[in-house]
């Protein structure tokens, strides 16, 4: 069926399961997969967060992803018109069709802006912009390093450990010098480990851990075949060279960290930027949704996600060979309760239920286009997975780069916009090529989103007042952009450096993000569990899932009828602050 001009009486179809496989996979892997995740398993702690994350997928995303799919491939309409279609005209259930269609455009209109920031990353990285700050980061180190006495490096340098030492994070301060040097290092550790801000050669309290050193450097002195006051004075002096090695290279890394931030705050607080970003965003987003179902979504989808997987592998492959893979494996599989945060009990359901595009109508709209009414729970299982494995793929190819070059996991949303162009900055040359195919993935992931936030719009346009799909693609997408510019000119200069850490200001994004986030979805993904569950016809559901088994009907059932709204009334009644997980769990 021809989708160039998709009208009520002509809609646009997949071409095949796997291409409706593919664009709904990619509506739900989005920033959230490659952005959220990862900074909200580092900030939970990981193992035990990632767990729990994935039981909630099973027990509420899976069951109302196929409620969705199911009541949108039922109708043939998108989410006002689905209700219409099953429930009658004047049906108050078109409200839960409007709240999708509403919260779809609050959150593309304010998506374009991150989004946007993720092209500015991607050209920055092209142009190498952390070769000037690592250039003049050196150039500081050093000015450091010349103008410090040898207690003020200890100093710094005992400073830097401490700020460590709860992650047990000392050995990343150590890869910048020589193993060797480590090795006959650690004889002088012993005697300066009491007070390390102290020299040795000043400090009479430590005159007692002399002797043990004296035998351990005699001892390397024989092997050397050397002289004991030879051994003193060489360690010594080694010792006096690796402080001053360590410290530039920890007050380096410490420079570029502020300036990368810095320029990531320039870029988010200067709202002509940010506004030029995504615009260009956008328009990209309007151009897919405007070539039809098959020839514009479905196509660019087939292109993109396949690119998304291959960009995310190399990646993976790259920190599987990284000091630190090992650490990021325990940090994201190890569960330890002692790191888990109460409150990170409701995120990790409230990031399960977000992170599928659930209660926004994209899985509604995209299951319309759906002619097959076969594999439903197949399908539905399939896009979770790929949802899913992309995430824990996310994580395990920025974890590896964290640890490996120091940075904090816990880092918060700037774990990807600062910490890893920091780590980048860190690896040389080949940090630049891995810099341009993170940054690339991120705008490809962002698109796939943005499309099926569009498309929800869209759908109604086309299928309740019959436009034409090329004007309603571009007349949604202007009004969108017009809507979200106040978003972009929303971060003041002290964005980057207070917002991170207290949260973000009270601005007209936060506003959105708000109202979308705690209020529309939620609402939106609770109606159409309670709809799907005793709602909808009973002949219409059982047609839908009549190649499922009787007992995987049953589970299903169960779960949508009383355990995913039960949930989801618990991430809301926290959201709006009527439940206080931390008090009641702690």
């Amino acid at each position: 069926m021809s989708d160039e001009n998709d009208t009520t009486s002509s809609r646009g179809h997949w071409g095949s399961r796997w291409g409706f496989i593919l664009a709904a996979a990619g509506s739900a892997v989005g920033l959230g997969n490659i952005w959220k995740f990862p900074y909200i398993t580092g900030e939970n702690g990981g193992g035990l967060f990632v767990l729990i994350y994935l039981a909630c997928i099973a027990f509420v995303g899976l069951p109302i992803m196929l409620a969705e799919i199911m009541i949108g491939r039922s109708a043939q309409k998108q989410p006002v018109g689905a209700f219409r279609k099953l429930q009658g005209k004047d049906t108050p259930w078109t409200v839960v069709g409007w709240f999708g269609i509403v919260a779809g455009f609050i959150i593309l209109s304010y998506y374009i802006v991150v989004a946007g920031w993720s092209m500015d990353f991607a050209l920055k990285s092209v142009l190498n912009f952390t070769e000037p700050v690592e250039k003049v980061a050196t150039i500081e180190a050093k000015s450091f390093r010349s103008t410090s006495s040898d207690d003020q490096l200890r100093s710094y340098l005992a400073e830097i450990r401490a700020k460590h030492q709860s992650r047990q994070e000392i050995e990343s301060i150590h890869r910048s010098v020589k193993p060797s040097v480590w090795e006959m290092h650690s004889i002088w550790q012993e005697v300066l480990k009491k007070q390390p801000t102290r020299s040795f050669s000043e400090d009479p309290q430590l005159a007692e851990a002399v002797p043990l050193a004296q035998s351990k450097i005699a001892e390397k002195a024989r092997v050397e075949k050397r002289s004991l006051a030879d051994a003193l004075t060489h360690y010594q002096q080694m010792d006096i060279q690796e402080v001053s090695d360590e410290a530039e290279a920890a007050k380096r890394r410490e420079i570029i960290a502020a300036k990368v931030g810095a320029i990531f705050g320039a870029t988010a607080s200067d709202g002509w930027t940010s506004s030029f970003w995504a615009t260009l965003f956008m328009a990209i987003t309007i151009i897919i949704v405007a070539g039809g179902v098959s020839r514009g979504i479905e196509r660019a989808c087939k292109i993109l996600m396949p690119l998304l997987i291959a960009l995310i592998l190399v990646m993976v492959v790259y920190g599987v060979f990284q000091p630190g893979f090992e650490e990021a494996v325990r940090f994201v599989f190890e569960p330890d309760a002692s790191k888990l945060r109460p409150s990170g009990v409701l995120e990790a359901l409230g990031h399960a239920f977000f992170t599928l595009s659930l209660g926004m109508g994209c899985m509604l709209t995209y299951g319309s286009y759906q002619k097959t009414k076969m594999g439903l729970g197949k399908t539905t299982l399939m896009i979770a997975l790929f949802d899913t494995v992309i995430a824990l793929l996310a994580c395990m190819m920025i974890f590896p780069i964290i640890f490996s070059y120091g940075q904090e996991p816990s880092a918060g949303p700037g774990l990807v916009f600062i910490s890893m162009p920091l780590a980048f900055a860190e690896m040389g040359a080949g940090g630049l090529l891995l810099a341009i195919i993170f940054f690339v993935l991120l705008v490809f992931a962002a698109l796939t989103s943005a499309v099926s936030l569009l498309e929800v719009v869209c759908s109604y346009l086309i299928d309740e007042q019959g436009w034409p799909r090329k004007k309603a693609a571009v007349t949604v997408g202007l009004a969108c952009l017009a809507f979200g510019l106040p978003s972009a000119f929303a971060m003041d200069s002290g964005f980057l450096l207070e917002s991170w850490e207290s949260g973000y200001s009270k601005n007209f994004f936060d506003t959105m993000d708000h109202l979308a986030s705690n209020w529309l979805l939620p609402l939106g993904g609770l109606l159409i569990a309670i709809y799907a569950g005793w709602v909808m016809p009973a002949r219409l559901r059982a047609a839908e899932v009549e190649d499922m088994s009787p007992l995987l009907v049953s589970g299903w059932l169960l779960l949508i009828r009383f355990v995913a709204p039960a949930l989801v009334l618990v991430v809301l009644a926290q959201k709006i602050g009527i439940l206080d997980i931390n008090e009641l769990l702690g």
